[in-house]
């Protein structure tokens, strides 16, 4: 996920904290570190956050939040439901794959903590396999996709997939480009959703 600053601070903070916990880690990364890189004094990340942790919720809401906006609008295209979910699925795997340090911590930094993964599995994460969801219902009422699936299993299905092509793509180091895998994951999950 390419990092656009607007230039604020909390921009700023937020973009720093992506860099220095994908290179040292959230337990090795020091909000002083964070502040240096961000060009602001230390106690200035205290205005815009309680603690590391917040910063690294934030880093996860912006990300997802990114994925909301893109299926959202995606649901309210006149597509069929084969082509919204091949349109959510490139556009996720591009999304990742846009930002190797932003990858690195959804996908790595934050399985560390379980009480990270619960706190962000009942909020944004929710909403995502709702819209998955969604396509997935238009696709069984249309008659692409079969009815005999439960929408919300498909949908934490779908949305492992594409976890799992993210993890696999950050930790394995190779040169290649995420959204490269897109034709296949696509295949992959519509076979299996088709009748």
């Amino acid at each position: 996920m390419a990092r656009v600053s607007d230039g604020s601070k909390k921009t700023r903070i937020l973009d720093s904290a992506v860099v220095e916990i994908a290179q040292r880690g959230y337990n090795q990364t020091t909000v002083a570190r964070i502040a240096k890189r961000a060009g602001v004094a230390d106690g200035t990340i205290y205005l815009y956050f309680k603690n590391k942790e917040e910063i690294l919720f934030s880093l996860f809401e912006r990300a997802m939040g990114r994925f909301i906006e893109t299926g959202r609008t995606r649901l309210n295209e006149s597509l069929s439901a084969s082509e919204k979910l091949k349109q959510i699925i490139e556009l996720h795997l591009t999304l990742v794959g846009e930002d190797r340090d932003q990858a690195i911590i959804t996908q790595v930094e934050l399985r560390h903590s379980l009480h990270f993964m619960d706190q962000l599995s009942r909020a944004q994460v929710g909403e995502y396999l709702g819209i998955i969801g969604q396509v997935v219902v238009q696709g069984q009422e249309t008659g692409e996709f079969r009815k005999d699936l439960d929408p919300v299993f498909a949908a934490k299905a779908i949305f492992g997939v594409l976890d799992e092509m993210a993890t696999d793509w950050v930790l394995s180091h190779r040169n290649t480009r995420l959204e490269s895998k897109a034709p296949s994951v696509v295949e992959f999950v519509l076979g299996g959703l088709k009748k």
